[in-house]
């Protein structure tokens, strides 16, 4: 499915909520300049943090039929090419009957039945850029539809699309939709779902599109595919690195509604965020936003892909992803004026933009976006590489020339040369790969532009037997305090492999609290210590003393699990067992009573476990492992208590990246603390290594 050009790189297509006061992209931009990011705001309302995510101690915190018949539709070719191919045969199934599709696949949706749909046997189904089975995801806790409703389609082609609004469990929430239909069947599902209350209301109170997405173009003025495309593609075109220079073709009364909210020719936008000082970008009309050259802050326009042309209304849809490198600190408009920016961290929008063109002129946008892990892929074009299944220990002949002293010194060297924004610094392999917070980059993107210092606190983890490194660090990225956790593999004395998770302290009083780790805990200490090498156990048994913790979570039992009797966790900075948290009504539970309140039911499966990075020297475990939440869980008995409500956290499908690390001795745990970022349910390390 190859996406048109975007002007960006040779290279690019080859390579996932949001808070109430930016509600969209464009007027994003100007929360940002403003000083927080949404999911800054989204974390100083609940206390989370980036993708809204749920750490497992606040769970203490808060005790149809189908609507239309299948009609047959023929084979046809993707619709994410610019142009149809020649002698394609004409399609059968036209725009009522791909409506239909929709409708009944609506229908199903809600009613939590994906058996209800006439599906090809090889159906290919993505929510938020994670590859899931139909039933998963947002399957699990739609239960009814909203009143905004906008179909669009591509008979050619047997595609069609959705905007709309959809409630989880009773709270609205966008959802952006996509489906191919192919002899009658659907073949392809692609989706996005924006958690961002707010904006849905919006959408919704809106109760119908605007009619000029709905009118027909009369026959002897439509565009053709390529013609449609290419206007819209200039879109993004302009828009990425901005200059005002470009060539933007705008109609002179073009506006663009983002998430329920027109942000053009809106002067009353920023009035509604009374604490902001940001530039006035909504005021302007379409083309005058692009002339000011006020959109330089997206450094990139990836995976433009064009999945759905529809001619008879002249309308282009296309998915894509608008990347924020972090590293663009102030714009000079082109009326000379030099405006700053405070965005100080890379970050990414996941967009669906629907595009009514009219005599090679935008004349309106409708857009649906979501904030995602930087660097965050569709899913829908080439696989990204994948090593091999890393060999055991036994098997790293080549790791082992490289003791404790040189692989902390390796650490050393990436610690400085993320400072000087200069991989080259550092001896990689040819092969050498890198991810950031499951995300594949490029060595040099992400955290490696926008890096500045480090904090006090350095825990180094190593292996020498397996040739792996860990560390663990605070950031700084221009004044924004952060955890890392990062791993290095070492093959004759050169990285070949570094995965990073970081975590960013957005707003002040949340629970990612970087400087946490430094205030002085006798358990933490323990990680600096040594075991004396005749208490030393096997790698062998030190997975095994650890891998019950995550078996109790799993089963809601806390005494399967190996706990020393003073045993203490903190995650992202924070002690959440016994718990430090001021809104902990449970704090002062022990870890293990905790896992027996049953609250963690939540979370299931824990899967996969990596163990990474063993340190036999210091009783160390890391790992890296995935928390999926479907969001299917609303109640559970605590034992003596009774039925107590989830965290309404909880009621949406996510996945948690979690870096933990175990110290073990005797073989008890002693201390946990780990390092977690949100991504989409069924979000995956991006790593094959094997379980254990």
């Amino acid at each position: 499915m190859k996406p048109v050009d975007d002007g960006a790189r040779p290279d690019k297509w080859c390579g996932r909520f949001v808070g109430r006061a930016v509600v969209a992209v464009h007027s994003g931009w100007v929360g940002i300049v403003r000083g927080q990011t949404k999911a800054a705001m989204r974390e100083s309302a609940k206390g989370g943090t980036m993708l809204a995510r749920l750490p497992r101690f606040l769970a203490f915190v808060m005790l149809g039929l189908a609507l239309a018949g299948i009609m047959a539709c023929p084979s046809s070719w993707g619709a994410t090419q610019q142009s149809q191919p020649k002698g394609i045969a004409a399609a059968t199934c036209g725009r009522e009957c791909l409506n239909g599709f929709v409708d009944q696949y609506l229908a199903a949706l809600v009613a939590h039945d994906a058996a209800r749909l006439p599906v090809a046997s090889t159906v290919k189904f993505t929510e938020n850029g994670q590859a899931l089975k139909l039933g998963e995801g947002f399957w699990g806790t739609a239960n009814g539809l909203g009143t905004f409703k906008l179909y669009f389609a591509e008979p050619e082609a047997g595609q069609a699309g959705f905007i709309g609004v959809v409630k989880e469990w009773d709270n609205p929430v966008i959802l952006c939709l996509r489906l191919k239909v192919r002899d009658g069947k659907i073949a392809e599902v692609e989706d996005f779902v924006v958690r961002d209350a707010n904006a849905a209301k919006n959408l919704d109170a809106m109760g119908k599109p605007n009619p000029l997405l709905l009118e027909t173009i009369p026959a002897a003025e439509r565009a053709s595919r390529e013609e449609l495309v290419k206007t819209a593609n200039m879109y993004f075109s302009g828009l990425q690195n901005n200059d005002g220079k470009g060539v933007y073709p705008f109609a002179d009364d073009c506006n663009r509604i983002e998430n329920g909210t027109q942000t053009t020719n809106n002067p009353g936008l920023a009035k509604t965020q009374p604490t902001s000082t940001g530039y006035p970008i909504s005021n302007l009309g379409c083309a005058a936003q692009f002339k000011t050259g006020f959109f330089k802050i997206v450094t990139r326009i990836r995976e433009r892909r064009f999945v759905l042309v529809d001619r008879e209304r002249g309308l282009a849809f296309a998915f894509a992803f608008f990347d924020h490198a972090g590293t663009v600190k102030s714009v000079t408009l082109t009326d000379g004026t030099t405006f700053p920016f405070t965005l100080r961290h890379p970050l990414t929008f996941e967009i669906g933009e629907l595009f009514r063109i009219e005599k090679g002129k935008i004349r309106f946008i409708q857009a649906v976006l979501t904030q995602v892990q930087y660097g965050t892929k569709s899913g829908w074009g080439p696989a990204s590489p994948r090593p091999a299944v890393s060999a055991p220990p036994a098997a790293s002949a080549a790791a082992g020339d490289c003791d404790r002293a040189c692989l902390n010194g390796l650490v050393d060297k990436y610690r400085a040369a993320l400072i000087e924004h200069d991989p080259a610094r550092l001896p990689l392999t040819k092969t050498a790969r890198y991810t950031e917070n499951a995300q594949d980059l490029k060595f040099g993107d992400g955290l490696w532009g926008t890096l500045t210092g480090w904090g006090s606190y350095k825990l180094y983890i190593a292996d020498p037997e397996d040739g792996q490194a860990g560390f663990i660090g605070i950031t700084d990225e221009a004044g924004m305090p952060g955890l890392l956790c990062v791993r290095l593999r070492v093959v004759n004395r050169k990285i070949s492999e570094i995965e990073a998770i970081i975590t960013r302290k957005e707003t002040p009083g949340g629970f990612t609290r970087p400087e946490g780790l430094a205030e002085p805990r006798p358990a933490l200490a323990g990680l600096f210590e040594d075991i004396p090498e005749s208490a030393r156990a096997s790698r062998k048994d030190l997975i095994a003393a650890t891998d019950p913790y995550f078996d109790g979570i799993e089963q809601s039992n806390g005494d399967i699990v190996p706990f020393a009797k003073d045993v203490i966790r903190v995650e992202n900075g924070t002690q959440t067992c016994p718990s430090s948290f001021t809104g902990s009504k449970l704090g002062l539970l022990d870890c293990r009573a905790q896992l027996n309140t049953h609250l963690f039911s939540y979370i299931f499966p824990i899967r996969p476990r990596r163990y990474t990075v063993v340190d036999r020297q210091r009783g160390l475990v890391l790992g890296v492992f995935m928390f999926n939440t479907p969001g299917t869980v609303k109640s559970v008995d605590v034992p003596g208590v009774g039925k107590v409500d989830e965290s309404p956290a909880a009621l949406r499908p996510f996945s948690e990246e979690v870096a933990e690390l175990f110290k073990i001795q005797d073989g008890k745990i002693t201390a946990i603390v780990a390092v977690m970022t949100g991504l989409p349910f069924g979000g995956t390390s991006g790593w094959t290594d094997s379980l254990q």
